[in-house]
């Protein structure tokens, strides 16, 4: 009788066991599931396509807004308020340096010490020549001839372009 009862509890065991063994995925469902990540797949792709699309387009007007705010500035004067201020500084620096010999006669302490006279004319040359204003050179030459009208005139010529650059 023992082996009946543990043959039993074997067939039950078995019974129960088998079905889970056999718990396969049927061709239709594995059919479906392909489809369906080829589906995803499909999907993915053409997301991928309209996020690159739209990064374009993103470029393309952010270029558009660069050219847009660029003709604001040509409307209003073309430079921004650092832009203005910044070519101001060059024109003010300049005339520091041309008020150079003043300040030694003066005896007091220039912003920019120079070794000679020779120093300080190239350095007024170099600085024109780098501010690309033609009415700088034609004031150096004046200056190089020691003219005291000239050293003037560019006082208020500086003077002026300070003025109507910040504006």
């Amino acid at each position: 009788m023992g082996k009946a009862i543990l043959l039993g509890i074997i067939l039950v065991l078995m019974l129960v066991l088998l079905p889970s063994c056999s718990a396969r995925v049927s061709w239709e469902e594995y059919d479906m599931a392909v489809s369906d990540l080829a589906t995803a797949q499909a999907q993915v792709q053409s997301l991928q396509d309209d996020l690159t699309a739209a990064q374009t387009q993103i470029r393309s007007l952010q270029g558009d807004l660069a050219k847009a705010q660029a003709q604001i500035r040509s409307l209003r004067g073309g430079k921004t308020a650092e832009e203005k201020r910044a070519e101001a500084s060059v024109y003010a620096e300049y005339l520091d340096i041309v008020l150079y010999p003043n300040w030694k006669e003066a005896k007091l302490p220039p912003r920019f010490a120079f070794e000679d006279d020779a120093k300080w004319l190239t350095e007024l040359q170099t600085r024109a020549s780098d501010i690309g204003d033609a009415m700088l050179s034609s004031y150096f030459e004046e200056l190089e001839k020691r003219s005291e009208a000239a050293a003037e005139r560019l006082w208020h010529y500086c003077l002026d372009r300070i003025e109507k650059v910040l504006k």
